[in-house]
Order: structure tokens, then sequence, then C-alpha cells
């Protein structure tokens, strides 16, 4: 999670969002009402949460992503920069194939959208002055290259250095809501193909300093998924402590 609250907010999610899943999913066969389920189980679950006694989430909350897997059909619902990868086995060799798109401000229809509920989008050092204002930061490709500059454009209200979102959609963030900042998640919609895999689902805290690519080569080199996972949070471990001075 994210914000003062953002652990108690994290926690409140991963054990009430399976509970709205199956609620809304569960003995659904038409993908149409299968993605309205997927949609209500997350939109619920923020309502939730914005309720929830002794969470406070207004400047607080957290990134979700669920993958559902329905016999050859693949569910990925995403709300923030947290992603799911798909390892797929091709000409010999294992490659990382993106399962969900990360909803921050350097895509420019997530800018345009959260503008349009009245944002302002810009980094600190615009913010603070130091940089002069632009939207040059589409060239950046998230999952196949690594933002070294440390300075994301992030959402801000019109009227104060708040609540300064680096991600556009999320669970929680009550005053960001206001700002466009939403719980709806985006979903992709695959088949199951010959040579995939398997899937890895993470937050940005593996994700930030680590491509698509090089966590799908990581994994492959353990037969014990939970192996894979502890050296996977290790290494991200020391990413941020090298190049951050949180650990997220």
């Amino acid at each position: 999670g994210h914000g003062k609250d953002g652990d108690l907010c994290s926690i409140y999610v991963k054990n009430q969002l399976p509970v709205n899943l199956e609620k809304y999913v569960k003995g659904k066969e038409d993908s149409e009402e299968i993605q309205r389920g997927l949609t209500r189980a997350f939109t619920v679950t923020n309502n939730e949460l914005h309720k929830a006694p002794k969470v406070d989430d207004s400047l607080s909350g957290t990134t979700a992503i669920a993958v559902l897997l329905d016999g050859e059909d693949m569910y990925i619902a995403n709300v923030g920069d947290s992603r799911a990868v798909l390892a797929s086995e091709e000409g010999g060799k294992l490659v990382a194939k993106a399962l969900s798109n990360d909803q921050t401000p350097y895509r420019k229809d997530e800018r345009d959208r959260v503008k349009a509920c009245g944002a302002r989008v810009m980094s600190m050092d615009q913010i603070e002055g130091f940089e002069p204002l632009h939207e040059n930061w589409g060239q950046l490709k998230l999952g196949e290259e690594i933002d070294e500059g440390g300075d994301p454009p992030r959402v801000w209200s019109q009227y104060g250095e708040y609540p300064g979102t680096a991600f556009t959609r999320s669970l929680g963030d009550a005053i960001a809501e206001e700002l466009g900042v939403s719980a709806e998640p985006e979903i992709e919609v695959r088949k199951v193909a010959q040579g995939d895999k398997y899937i890895i689902v993470a937050s940005d805290g593996v994700f930030e300093f680590i491509t698509n690519q090089a966590v799908v080569d990581m994994v492959d080199k353990f037969q014990d998924p939970l192996e894979a996972c502890r050296k996977v949070i290790q290494e991200a471990y020391d990413l941020w402590l090298q190049y951050e001075v949180r650990t997220d």
C-alpha cells in the first residue's frame, strides 16, 4: 500500500477483494458477465474500504491486480501499477509478455482522463519550480525500460500539493478519487496459448527497478515457485536500497 495507512489498506483489500470476486464472479459463464463481475468486485471493495473503521484512506490506498483462469480464458483486472507478466516459450526461449498495462500518468489517455476530472499532472521538480512545465513523458516503455529519472509525473489537486499519486487508478485514495483516480479496473482477456508457462503477479515494489523480461529470466532458474519468489523479492529489495531512500 501507499500513504500513512497504506499497510492497513492493502491488508483490507487482500482479505476483502477475494470475497467480492467470489461473490460477483463465481458461477458466471458469459465473458461479458465475468468482466462486469470483476469490475463490480473492485468497485465494491473500494467503497467498503472508504467505510472501513480504523482505516483512513483519504490519502492512503493500494494498487490491486487479479488474474482469473477460466478454462482456456485468462482475465486480468488491474488498478494502478501492479503488474501481471506471462512467461511464454517462443523459439526455444522464454519471452515476457505483459498481461496488464500500468495505469500511470505516463500514459496520455490516463493523463487526459484525470485532467478532465480537474487534476494537474506534474512531476515533483515541476511542482517545486525546478523544471519547466511539459508532458514529454510518453517515450518510456514501462515494463521494458526502467524509469531512471526517479521523478515520475503525478496527480495533483489544482489547489495544493496533494495527493501526488504516481498512478491513476487504485483502491482507497478517497481524495485522489475526486480527481479521477479511479477504482474501476481495466480488464484484459486472452486465450491460454501453447507455450505459455507461468504468470508472475507483483506490485511495483518488484517492477520499479526490474524489467518484465528480467523477472521472467530470474524465475526460470527455479523449480520451486516459493524459492523463485524469494529470489525476486531479495533482488528487488537490494535494488531499492541502491536506488531509493525508501523501500516499497
